[in-house]
C-alpha cells in the first residue's frame, strides 16, 4: 500500500491513501449479495459517520470484517465527500476506517473555510445581490457562486484527499459496483443523481419526475456541489448548470442504492434517534418571541436538510412483508412474477432488501454547543471565525448547537462523533454481525 501526505492548508490532515495497483483483499467473495451503503447529509456532523466505519473495519470479528464490503456507495451533502472517499478506497477497506477518522479528527476550521474581513466587507453585496460573480468566488475559485463563507480551503481538501481516478480504477477491477451522490439543480429544484457505474449500460432511474440520473465520471465539483450547504457554501457550476446542497431534496439516498442494485443497505443517519425532521423547528419548550438569528438558522437548516429515512425503511420493511407473505400463500414462483410485473411499471423488480440503520443516540447539537464554549476551539480558529462562533455559543447556550453542529469543523468535536459513531455502531455489534454474515 501507499502512503501520501500532501501540502494542504496549515492544520488539515495528511491523509492515508492506499494503492489502487495493490493487491486486491484476499477475502473478498464474488458472489456474495451487493451490500450498498447510504451516507447522509449534515455538515460538519458527517465525522459520525466515520466512527461507524471505523468500527466495522477495525472491531467487528475478522470473520465478519471479511464479509464487510460495500460495492455500492450512495451519499449526499458531506456523505457524498465521505462517499467519494470510502469508493476511492474501495480496494483496500481496512484503510477505509482508520483513514477517513484521521482525516476527521485533524480537521482544523481554517482548513475548511474562512472568514475574513474581505468576506465581512462583501457581506451586503451578497445579501442585496450583485451582477455576475462576487469577488469572493474568484477567491474560491472558479464556477463557486455566492456564499457567505470563502470554503477554498475545502476545495482544496476535496480534490488532494481524495484519489479520483481511483474510483474508475476500483469500478474496472470490480472493488466497487456503483457510486451515487446527489445535488440540488437550482434552476429546477430537481435532485440530480451523479452516477458511476461499472459498465457501459447503466441502469434504469428513478420514475420519480423530480429526480434525474446523469451517468459519468464522478470528480470532486460533484462532490463540492452536493455539499454546498444553502446560502453558507458556495453554489457550484458544472458544466453551465448550478447546483447547491443535494440534501434539500435527498438528504439519506435509499432509494439509489436500490437503483444500482443492492441486496442488502446499511444506513448512517445523522439526526439522533427520536429526533423528527418535521418537529425540529419549534423545541417542546416553546420559541422565545424574539429567537437569535443563529437559533433560527440552525433550525431552518435543520427543516431545509429534511431527513426521511425512517419513513423509507418502512416502506421497504412493508415491500419485504408483503413478499414474505406472498411466497407462503403462492409458492417461490410469487416473487418473479412480481418483480417481472414491476419491472416493466417501475424499472427496478420488487426483491427483498435487508436493511440495517445506525444513528447517533445522543444528541449532536448539544455536543457541539459544548465544544464551542471550549476556548481551545475558539483559539485555533483564524480570522473573526473564533469570536464568531464564541458569541454564537453564548447567545443562547445549547439552543445555537443546531448550527453549530454544521459548521463547527474541529477536530476535538468531530473526536468526540467518531467515538460516538464506535460506541452507537458497537451497541448494535450482534446486529452488525448478524448483517455481514454472509
Amino acid at each position: 500500500m501507499a502512503y501520501e501526505n500532501y501540502p494542504l492548508e496549515p492544520g488539515v490532515a495528511p491523509t492515508v491513501i492506499a494503492d489502487a495497483d495493490a493487491e486486491p483483499a484476499r477475502w473478498k467473495k464474488r458472489h456474495a449479495p451487493l451490500t450498498g451503503i447510504v451516507l447522509s447529509g449534515g455538515g460538519a456532523r458527517g465525522a459520525y459517520e466515520a466512527g461507524v466505519i471505523r468500527y466495522i473495519r477495525d472491531e467487528l470479528p475478522p470473520r465478519v470484517r471479511a464479509h464487510a464490503r460495500f460495492e455500492i456507495i450512495c451519499g449526499t451533502s458531506v456523505g457524498a465527500i465521505n462517499a467519494c472517499f470510502l469508493a476511492a478506497n474501495a480496494h483496500a477497506p481496512e484503510l477505509q476506517g482508520r483513514a477517513l477518522a484521521e482525516v476527521w479528527e485533524r480537521l482544523r476550521i481554517e482548513g475548511v473555510y474562512k472568514v475574513g474581513w474581505r468576506e465581512l466587507m462583501h457581506l451586503p453585496r451578497f445579501l442585496l445581490g450583485s451582477q455576475g460573480r462576487g469577488e469572493l468566488d474568484d477567491v474560491v475559485g472558479p464556477g463557486r457562486l455566492g456564499g457567505l463563507l470563502n470554503t477554498a480551503p475545502l476545495e482544496q481538501l476535496v480534490r488532494r484527499g481524495t484519489r479520483w481516478a481511483n474510483i474508475t480504477r476500483n469500478l474496472e477491477n470490480g472493488d466497487l459496483h456503483g457510486l451515487c451522490i446527489n445535488a440540488t439543480h437550482l434552476a429546477s429544484g430537481m435532485t440530480h443523481s451523479f452516477v458511476q457505474v461499472r459498465g457501459k449500460q447503466p441502469p434504469r432511474w428513478s420514475t420519480d419526475p423530480q429526480v434525474t440520473a446523469r451517468f459519468g465520471t464522478i470528480g470532486p465539483e460533484h462532490a463540492l456541489a452536493s455539499a454546498a450547504i444553502p446560502w453558507i457554501f458556495p453554489c457550484v457550476d458544472i458544466g453551465g448548470d448550478v447546483y447547491c446542497d443535494g440534501g434539500l431534496k435527498l438528504n439519506t439516498p435509499i432509494s439509489p442504492a436500490l437503483r444500482l442494485g443492492a441486496d442488502r443497505i446499511m444506513v448512517i443517519g445523522l439526526r439522533a434517534k427520536g429526533e423528527s425532521s418535521d418537529s425540529g423547528l419549534v423545541p417542546p419548550t416553546g420559541v422565545d418571541q424574539s429567537p437569535s438569528a443563529p437559533f433560527l438558522l440552525g433550525k431552518i437548516l435543520n427543516a431545509l436538510l429534511s431527513d426521511r429515512t425512517e419513513y423509507d425503511l418502512q416502506r421497504l420493511e412493508r415491500f419485504n412483508a408483503l413478499i414474505e407473505a406472498g411466497e407462503k400463500a403462492f409458492g417461490d414462483g410469487f416473487t418473479d412474477a412480481l418483480a417481472n410485473a414491476m419491472e416493466h411499471r417501475r424499472g427496478q423488480p420488487y426483491r427483498k432488501v435487508e436493511a440495517l440503520m445506525i444513528q447517533p443516540g445522543e444528541d449532536v447539537a448539544a455536543v457541539a454547543a459544548k465544544h464551542a464554549r471550549i476556548g481551545s476551539v475558539v483559539s485555533r480558529a483564524g480570522g473573526v471565525v473564533g469570536p464568531l462562533i464564541r458569541r454564537i455559543a453564548g447567545a443562547g447556550g445549547e439552543r445555537e448547537g443546531d448550527l453549530l453542529s454544521y459548521l463547527l469543523f474541529d477536530g476535538e468535536y468531530a473526536s468526540d462523533l467518531v467515538a460516538m459513531g464506535m460506541r452507537d455502531a458497537d451497541a448494535m455489534r450482534q446486529r452488525l454481525i448478524d448483517f455481514f454474515a454472509v
